[in-house]
């Protein structure tokens, strides 16, 4: 499989001069949305964050996708049958040809998003494919894992070329994170709800008004909508939080009760999932060693009540992306030591 075949040019054409074509919209019971979407308009489903992902097969020869995004910065990646390849947002509403010529047959396609909620909400509109043929569902993965997380779990700048590299939309990359990478190794759905700069008690600059505790339920931005966890219940949450915190001066005391109210809010919510609270990605020094003891001492107050809470270190990693973030490399080195430890409490 390649990574990425082609950067798929974008179609501003209107529906009417597509010829012999049909339009299927967006509520079609065939497309499969995976990750948090806002339903309150179920002819335009709305998302914000990494990974969210619209899944669904096809019969004929092309396909293309509608899109109506806020910021025009987003990037998408694109899984058709054992191809892959991307495409940026690039009007409001745009139509997005993503294949044609392809052999007449049933098809496969997953589109994700690569970039975060800063870009603001994308919603889908619709597919158009070719007149006589037909959407169908693929089949559902049976697993799920949230991840909750800053600009690691992200992906930030995993695409950079070096630490001297500043961020761009075009080098974050979600679909080869950790995460995901541990997701697709154990046939599992993706859920992220992460940000670039938050914290568990303060941000990375130190406010503690962005934080995830208290952001936790948006689904995305502008809605008053909140997140159904009844319906949504994964079998491992795994929380990767704690580095921005560390940025400022912080208050250990008031950083360990904020998680653990937090896994409380979770374990409400989430009755039999697994959670697994991560330290690191460490640099070696105190920095390192404060996120650790800071994490265990979370892990250890629940020791006693639930023992599905779990503790996990990545270990030192040498990060060379962007702005001192991991790139592709390192999150492979990342998913290399989660997934295992994934498998053991899970028995995948």
């Amino acid at each position: 499989m390649n990574r990425i075949v082609f950067i798929v040019s974008l179609s501003l054409f209107p529906l009417c001069l597509l010829g012999q074509q049909q339009t299927i919209r967006a509520n079609n019971p065939s497309i499969e949305y995976v990750g948090r979407f806002d339903f309150t308009d179920p002819l335009r489903p709305a998302f914000m964050y990494s990974g969210c992902m619209i899944r669904t097969g096809f019969t004929g020869t092309s396909v293309s996708i509608k899109l109506a995004d806020d910021s025009l910065r987003n990037w998408f990646t694109v899984k058709l049958d054992d191809s892959i390849f991307t495409f940026k947002s690039g009007h409001a509403g745009a139509l997005y040809q993503l294949a044609k010529n392809l052999p007449d047959k049933a098809h496969s396609l997953e589109i994700s998003r690569r970039t975060e909620w800063h870009g603001g909400n994308t919603r889908v509109e619709a597919f158009i494919i070719d007149e006589g043929s037909r959407l169908f569902s693929l089949p559902g993965l049976k697993r799920t894992i949230e991840f909750i997380g800053n600009s690691l779990t992200c992906g930030y700048g995993n695409e950079g070329k070096s630490r001297e590299e500043h961020f761009t939309y075009e080098t974050e990359n979600n679909y080869y994170t950790y995460g995901t990478l541990v997701a697709r190794a154990v046939n599992a759905n993706y859920i992220a709800v992460c940000r670039s700069g938050i914290g568990m008690y303060q941000s990375y600059g130190g406010d503690t008004g962005f934080v995830q505790p208290k952001l936790y339920d948006e689904i995305v931005v502008g809605s008053k909508a909140v997140w159904n966890y009844k319906k949504n219940q994964p079998d491992v949450v795994v929380i990767e939080l704690g580095a921005n915190d560390l940025a400022k001066p912080l208050d250990s005391a008031a950083f360990a009760n904020a998680y653990i109210r937090f896994i409380k809010k979770i374990r409400q919510q989430y009755l039999r999932a697994k959670i697994v609270c991560a330290a690191g990605p460490n640099e070696s020094g105190d920095v390192g060693s404060k996120f650790q003891s800071y994490i265990k001492a979370v892990t250890n107050h629940f020791k006693g009540a639930d023992k599905q809470v779990y503790y996990f270190d990545f270990g030192i990693i040498d990060s060379n992306g962007s702005d001192w973030h991991p790139n592709i490399k390192e999150h492979e080195q990342m998913a290399a030591a989660l997934l295992p430890f994934i498998k053991k409490i899970t028995g995948w």
